[in-house]
């Protein structure tokens, strides 16, 4: 089975219902739920979208949307080996290289974002929503 990283991006798709880019996303995740794809994401990535959350609706909207995601997907720790990683890394991005590392050091396939141009030196696949889909079609 495929095991693919699911950036915080994709998430806020489906949560925020934002067109057309949910499509693709409710897909992605629709087929973590049937455990068609074993889906991960970071510990980093739910502080994200609770403080996102929280932020435009309420404690409560954004507890249920965590809920929601960790019934979908498995939630890796970010752990000080990725933290050095990304210091040391070429990213752009401290956060993108956090994903990465935790990506790479639990054997990820691949890293499932939006914002790939982030990913330009990744040794996995870094593809889009509709990307990987397309994968899966081949």
């Amino acid at each position: 089975m495929k095991k693919v990283f699911i950036d915080s991006d994709i998430f806020m798709d489906t949560i925020l219902d934002r067109k057309p880019h949910s499509e693709f996303s409710n897909d992605l995740l629709s087929r973590c739920e049937q455990n068609q794809i074993d889906g991960f994401t970071s510990s980093l990535i739910l502080a994200n979208i609770y403080y996102v959350m929280r932020k435009i609706s309420s404690h409560h909207k954004a507890i249920e949307a965590i809920g929601k995601i960790r019934s979908l997907v498995k939630v890796l720790p970010c752990t000080d080996k990725e933290v050095g990683e990304s210091i040391n890394a070429e990213f752009s991005d401290f956060e993108d290289g956090l994903q990465y590392f935790i990506a790479i050091n639990n054997k990820i396939d691949c890293v499932i974002t939006r914002n790939t141009k982030d990913f330009k030196k990744s040794s996995i696949s870094v593809l889009t929503p509709k990307e990987f889909l397309q994968t899966l079609k081949i």
